[in-house]
């Protein structure tokens, strides 16, 4: 039987995941004192880059990461059963059973301690180089989760992967549905929003921000684009970020199932804290691999625009792996300084489901 102390300190480890512009559209229910029950919050999910749960899946498989790590600290095992109720509830992401556990990890395993260090650092550049031993932590941090890691550590193989990220970051600010839903989430005067992102954590130079506060209006968006402003917009938030950083990593998945998304966002998480364990600070780019998945929700002008991101990350994949894996998620790697800014999190209690 768990404490209450260590029912806090999981559902804590918990709500500290990633989520998309930091949405956290979970839910949590503890249905008896061993087995905790984990939900899609229905009022902060299904939007159109949600579409099929696919960005809040990421997101749940990066609690029940957490989760886990936090679990094995105690130390206690788990069993996991991924959608308990099938196909009748959609929004039942898992229910996890709490064993006494036989031993404590190895120090080495034991990730607990990066679960609140771990953030998004969307600043530039940063140093190099990473060393190939720790690629390979990487690596098999990924393969731990069923999912697989492949690095591109060179300009010239940065360079070759950069087109699709940036293309796919542009359509971004091309569509007025995603536009609206990405501006939805920032705030540009609520410095400790609970919600969304401060226009802080954004990194974004201060004599631009006046300029990407009146964009916020898809009218001036829209006109701004006649003359290149997505393309400007993707070249600063991709193109620079990247070329001024020693390595992209790009985590893989081996169906695009909702289970598979799941467990790659489970990898992505454990990914994202040996990172940090290693002083690493990670960006990622979602866009590339949730367009080319197929289920995002946008206006049929742009279809063909999504269409070439999904046949580039297919040759990206292909060209660099054995495997017919799916690429889901890159992070843009290397060491920085410690970040100042970063997003908040709800109160605990306003995770709970009733």
């Amino acid at each position: 039987m768990l404490s209450e102390s260590q029912k806090k300190r999981l559902i804590t480890a918990a709500i500290y995941a990633p989520s998309a512009d930091n949405s956290q559209p979970f839910q949590f229910r503890w249905q008896n004192d061993n087995t905790l029950e984990l939900w899609i919050d229905p009022t902060r999910s299904g939007k159109a880059s949600d579409n099929r749960f696919v960005l809040s899946d990421i997101a749940l498989g990066a609690v029940l990461e957490n989760i886990i790590v936090c679990a094995d600290s105690f130390p206690l095992s788990t069993q996991i059963e991924y959608f308990p109720d099938g196909v009748q509830n959609e929004l039942f992401i898992a229910s996890i059973y709490f064993l006494p556990a036989e031993r404590a990890l190895d120090a080495s395993d034991d990730l607990v301690g990066e679960i609140p260090k771990r953030c998004t650092d969307r600043r530039f550049p940063f140093k190099g180089p990473i060393k190939t031993q720790t690629i390979e932590l990487l690596t098999n941090a990924a393969k731990q989760r069923d999912c697989d890691l492949l690095s591109f550590a060179c300009k010239k193989t940065i360079k070759h992967v950069l087109p699709v990220i940036q293309q796919a970051e542009t359509i971004r600010f091309k569509s007025k549905i995603l536009h609206q839903e990405l501006f939805s989430t920032v705030h540009f005067n609520n410095t400790q929003t609970e919600e969304g992102m401060p226009i802080s954590v954004l990194a974004i130079e201060k004599p631009a921000q006046p300029m990407f506060k009146l964009m916020k209006k898809w009218s001036v968006m829209n006109f701004v684009n006649k003359i290149g402003g997505a393309a400007m917009l993707g070249f600063r938030s991709v193109r620079i970020p990247i070329l001024f950083s020693p390595a992209l990593v790009l985590i893989t998945m081996k169906g695009k199932d909702r289970l598979s998304v799941i467990k790659a966002g489970r990898a992505i998480q454990r990914v994202w804290l040996q990172a940090s364990q290693q002083g690493l600070s990670v960006q990622p780019y979602a866009a590339p691999g949730i367009f080319s998945l197929g289920y995002i929700a946008c206006e049929d002008e742009l279809k063909s625009q999504l269409d070439a991101v999904a046949t580039q990350m297919r040759n990206i994949v292909n060209n660099n792996s054995a495997t017919n894996d799916y690429g889901l998620m890159f992070l843009r790697i290397g060491y920085n300084k410690a970040v100042q800014h970063r997003s908040h999190r709800r109160p605990v209690e306003s995770f709970v489901k009733n």
